[in-house]
């Protein structure tokens, strides 16, 4: 879940190398989002709201051609489905289920809200599915963010364990925790061996957005430090020693996700972003070394006068990278609600140090 804020822009940082250094252009299927990219396949997962305001999960190429359904009979109708990771084999799909029956509505169970879901893994063409993670169905729980590490052998995710809390500025979104298990498909998809992960052993809000390479780094923000959802900060942990290294201090960042080539995370926050009348504080794309070091804007949707800015909040949101220069992303383009669209963009040459 992202959150929208009213905190001034922070003027800390570098000046950029090119102005701008992206092309950002409209993906061309409207009221998508959730993109998620898988290079085996060449295939792109998104969600789109129907007409009875469900979301149901589509696949085409890169350029938005040869869309279809990704439908499996198994599941209830009329109930959120949404696209949460692709196993890089380009075999399966993990996608958020809302359940047939429960306690809330289905307003709970939006993507990005997550209540009364659960996560399944299905095949590409939808014949097949398994229920991966059951989620306890109540006011508290719901899962958001989930990712496969690059191999494939390991899957992440993240699972509020409490409701909002309306005073409290780093819960405002829920409490969360972090899941990192084994996965295989001998037999059938499944998973094992689960660990869970609360960084700094309080509660906090926060979601886990990306494994490195090496199997063992997680890329994450979260409110532990900071205590405030508004100066959420990234972070990235090694799973097998427990080492945290803190990577963002300025305004409010999230959605980090390592580039495939393992040496730089693309990455949202509201740093230098101006605030238009009438909205709350937006959010553009930027890029930092895995260290957290060289730190430089990617967009300019928030600053007025760019050409990439039309002059209303613009809110960067989770992205998924087709490669280390290239990435389909989600665009908030109100300040309340899952309202938004896919965007396009290429780091131009020479632009990233």
């Amino acid at each position: 879940m992202l959150a929208a804020v009213w905190v001034a822009p922070d003027v800390s940082l570098a000046a950029p190398v090119c102005d701008p250094p992206t092309t950002v252009v409209d993906f061309p299927i409207e009221h998508a989002i959730g993109a998620k990219w898988n290079a085996a396949s060449q295939s792109l997962a998104y969600g789109k709201p129907q007409s009875d305001g469900h979301y149901a999960i589509f696949m085409s190429d890169a350029a938005g051609a040869h869309e279809r359904p990704i439908e499996y009979g198994g599941w209830p109708q009329h109930r959120h489905e949404f696209p949460a990771a692709w196993h890089p084999s380009g075999r399966y799909l993990a996608v958020t289920v809302e359940r047939a029956a429960h306690p809330g509505s289905s307003v709970d169970a939006i993507p990005g809200y997550g209540g009364y879901s659960d996560y399944w893994i299905v095949t590409a063409d939808g014949r097949r599915a398994w229920k991966l993670v059951n989620v306890p169905s109540n006011r508290d729980h719901a899962i958001t963010h989930a990712a496969f590490s690059p191999d494939g052998t390991k899957f992440i995710w993240t699972e509020r364990t409490h409701a909002p809390r309306l005073f409290s500025r780093s819960l405002l979104a829920g409490s969360y925790q972090f899941h990192v298990a084994d996965f295989s498909d001998v037999g059938e998809p499944h998973l094992s061996g689960t660990r869970t992960f609360v960084p700094g052993g309080i509660e906090q809000g926060g979601e886990v957005e990306s494994i490195a390479g090496d199997n063992r780094t997680i890329a994450f923000w979260s409110t532990f430090r900071s205590g405030d959802l508004f100066a959420s900060r990234i972070y990235t942990m090694d799973i097998d020693s427990g080492e945290l290294s803190e990577l963002t201090t300025e305004s409010w960042s999230q959605s980090p996700s390592f580039t495939p080539d393992g040496t730089h995370i693309v990455y949202m926050s509201g740093a230098k972003a101006d605030i238009f009348p009438w909205s709350l504080q937006g959010a553009d794309w930027w890029i930092m070394r895995r260290d957290g070091s060289h730190k430089q804007r990617l967009t300019y949707m928030n600053r007025r006068g760019s050409s990439q800015s039309v002059g209303k909040f613009r809110l960067a949101g989770s992205l998924s990278l087709l490669s280390d220069q290239h990435f389909l992303a989600d665009v908030m383009t109100h300040s309340f609600g899952l309202v938004g669209k896919i965007v396009d963009v290429r780091i131009n040459d020479g632009c990233v140090d």
